[in-house]
């Protein structure tokens, strides 16, 4: 009998660009508590989480009876967690200082909230550069998760600004155009139209992992495919010709391939607060259900990433450009907007003076701030205006603190 490995990795950010903070524990109580209570308690299931140092931080402080689910899950071996960024940034467009002290701080965190060190790695928003596999590898990460699509056309081109080259969209192209149409005529087209696309990925693409080669050392990479986690997504939400049958014949194909299936990989926070498609809300149950529908399978198995990685090693050295899982592989959501760009001259202003400080509690201290200001979500996609601000303002005291402790040490 030939096995189809399947996996998701759910992504938690208390600091999320388009929830206010005092929706915090609407988040936490329809969202976070139901879903790790639902997988728990569901038998053959087996799942991956990224949740953010600074994200665990408020629930060890805050809400600590997610913090004792999660012990409860990793105990179990029902979950397996990963590495991110402290503050969750973009890591290409780090200072490699600053890439490493997002691990360390994000690292402690892991260590003193659930006394753990987890083997793979979550890259924020899927953001890579081929200097990452050393820097990672030298903090003990085995694995990483990357967007299939930015994998896939690093295979065939390595310079997008070559007009010669054509770069093929990803799904999320499909769909931003998709959600913006008014017309219901045209919608209905479009949705023709993906649908064909998302079938076509899921069905003919290679999902086996491959060991990407950077400077001066390689990881293992897990294709994360777009096409999979809108399959999954829209048959939890019934949208028209698509359920849980769509995804079984999906998975059929890959019968054979040994491939590992990332069903879903996106925010834990479209379970049960808010929704990632149309206002449709999935719940805890939906996704419990499904999971435990699939997991009956014989023929199916979910798997947590490190074990799938003791039966199969990768069998291909690959390359991956630069970029993210955004529209086209860009990482001009974070760099083009007018904010962003003063938001990182204020963040270059403060390394200046990190780096004449000698150590000490005070310098950790800014370390911190400036980490924080660092934060993909308040300079991506749509971030309402607190949480844009409060980059700024971690960015402002940073920069006031070590002015003056530049002052007070150096001159």
């Amino acid at each position: 009998m030939n096995t189809v490995y399947g996996t998701l990795i759910l992504h938690a950010n208390l600091q999320y660009a388009e929830i206010a903070k005092s929706e915090i524990p609407n988040v936490v109580n329809r969202s976070y508590i139901p879903v790790i209570s639902e997988l728990i308690d569901k038998p053959k299931v087996q799942v991956a989480f990224n949740f953010t140092g600074v994200t665990l931080e408020i629930l060890s402080n805050e809400y600590h009876e997610v913090i004792d689910l999660l012990k409860e899950g990793i105990k179990k071996k029902k979950f397996e967690l990963t590495g991110c960024g402290y503050s969750h940034p973009i890591l290409p467009l780090l200072p490699i200082n600053d890439i490493k002290k997002q691990i360390e701080y994000n690292e402690a965190v892991l260590k003193d909230v659930l006394s753990y060190k987890p083997t793979g790695f979550w890259l924020p928003e899927l953001a890579y550069d081929p200097t990452l596999p050393r820097i990672l590898k030298e903090y003990g990460y085995s694995y990483i998760f990357i967007d299939d699509d930015l994998y896939s056309n690093s295979e065939e081109l390595k310079n997008i600004a070559n007009p010669y080259n054509y770069l093929r969209p990803n799904l999320e192209a499909f769909i931003s155009e998709f959600l913006k149409t008014k017309s219901l005529v045209k919608k209905f087209f479009q949705f023709i139209k993906i649908k064909k696309e998302i079938l076509d990925r899921c069905k003919k693409q290679d999902f086996y992992p491959v060991e990407l080669k950077g400077v001066g050392d390689t990881i293992t990479g897990i294709r994360a495919p777009r096409a999979w986690f809108v399959l999954t997504y829209s048959a939890l939400m019934n949208y028209p010709t698509i359920n849980i049958n769509t995804i079984k014949k999906m998975l059929s194909y890959q019968k054979n391939k040994n491939g590992l299936i990332v069903l879903y990989a996106m925010d834990l926070e479209f379970f049960g607060y808010r929704s990632y498609i149309d206002g449709h809300l999935v719940d805890h149950k939906d996704l419990g259900n499904m999971l435990s529908k699939l997991a009956k399978n014989d023929e199916f198995k979910l798997i947590l990433p490190s074990d799938y990685l003791q039966k199969f090693k990768p069998k291909k050295i690959g390359y991956m450009r630069t970029g993210s899982w955004a529209p086209y592989g860009s990482l001009d959501i974070w760099t083009k907007d007018e904010d962003n760009k003063k938001l990182e001259r204020l963040c270059e202003d403060v390394r200046m003076y990190l780096n004449h400080l000698p150590p000490s509690e005070e310098k950790e201290k800014i370390w911190k701030l400036l980490l924080l200001a660092e934060n993909s979500d308040g300079r991506g996609w749509d971030p309402i205006p607190e949480r844009r601000l409060d980059c700024f303002s971690y960015a402002v005291e940073a920069l006031n603190r070590a002015k003056k402790e530049y002052e007070d040490t150096i001159l």
